[in-house]
């Protein structure tokens, strides 16, 4: 018999009403196999809303990672997508290894994979996946990486969103990263590539080492301390202090001359949290500012406010409103 106070949990769970600590009851919750099919009954109810999907769809990616957030997944099945789904809590969590608070995925060399791994973070995380040639690739919040098996002449994998690559050198074999308009080879090197449609540009930062980037026919190389930005089907080469594009790996963000809409994308994704601009002047707004993801929203929007003319408010519980205040005439 599922109690009420369970199903109370299961309904704002949908909804996107769940506080942290609830999503870590939630998780003890469902190891109870009872619960768990009643979970199971209630999402295929709830998957029949289309208008609710995307957030329904948040949340089980949110829950899974929540579940799983301190486990080292050693041997992966082949699978094509790597969610780890609630069904199959119990054994994930039966093999699993405490290893921190990240939580980090790691391809065994002796697996025989013949299909994708899809690599999923949700919104307020970052992951570590370790690849089977030991090249470290650090994915940052509403980040997806697909995986194809290695062969003997190609090392390629595919992103959408950010991410920080440590490539394992090997001569022999080049190391390829793809997105929908650049692709990135390299032998060994660490960089950072960020490609999250919705900012309307793509950017590699090289860290060490030396990439080749090819886009639109054209194949440029960067030298470590160098930025290539895609914007519009253009390009541009820009010297920048590479360390702060990959600062998000330590919790650091640092940002010189982003549009505020952009800058507040990137909150939500860090914070978990839905945010609206009120008016349109966002958008020819920019920020330049240095912050820990240690702080609450809260704390780095007043933050912004110093040097940004906003104001705010939350309108429910993971939803603030953004203002900006029109220019003072001179």
């Amino acid at each position: 018999m599922v109690n009420q106070d369970y199903k109370d949990i299961i309904s704002r769970y949908f909804r996107g009403q769940l506080v942290d600590s609830e999503y870590e009851l939630l998780t003890d919750l469902l190891q109870n196999n009872t619960n768990r099919e009643y979970f199971e009954k209630t999402k295929q109810e709830w998957e029949q809303h289309p208008e609710l999907d995307e957030t329904g769809n948040r949340n089980m990616n949110r829950l899974s990672y929540q579940i799983n957030k301190t486990t080292i997944i050693r041997h992966i099945p082949i699978t094509r997508k790597l969610w780890f789904l609630v069904a199959s809590v119990a054994a994930v969590l039966i093999f699993g290894l405490f290893f921190g608070s990240t939580l980090t995925y790691l391809i065994s060399q002796n697996n025989t994979i013949s299909e994708q791994l899809v690599f999923e973070t949700p919104r307020g995380e970052k992951s570590l996946v370790i690849l089977p040639d030991s090249s470290e690739v650090w994915l940052n919040a509403s980040s997806r990486l697909v995986y194809n098996s290695f062969s003997s002449g190609r090392r390629q994998v595919e992103l959408k969103g950010e991410a920080f690559f440590k490539v394992a050198r090997n001569e022999k074999i080049p190391f390829v990263v793809k997105t929908d308009e650049i692709e990135v080879e390299v032998l060994g090197t660490t960089f950072n590539i960020m490609a999250y449609n919705e900012f309307g540009r793509k950017e590699i930062t090289l860290l060490s080492g030396k990439v080749n980037v090819r886009m639109n026919g054209i194949e440029k190389v960067l030298k470590p301390g160098q930025a290539l930005t895609l914007k519009d089907h253009q390009f541009h080469i820009d010297e920048v202090i590479s360390a702060d594009a990959a600062g998000w790996v330590e919790n650091k963000f640092n940002f010189k001359n982003i549009p505020l809409s952009e800058l507040m994308k990137r909150l939500e994704n860090w914070y978990d949290v839905d945010i609206t601009l009120e008016n349109t002047t966002g958008k020819e707004v920019n920020f330049t500012g240095t912050f820990k993801n240690e702080e609450t929203i809260w704390q780095v929007l007043d933050a912004i406010k110093v040097y940004t003319p906003i104001t705010y408010k939350k309108t429910d519980l993971r939803q603030i409103k953004i203002t900006v205040q029109p220019k003072k005439a001179i």
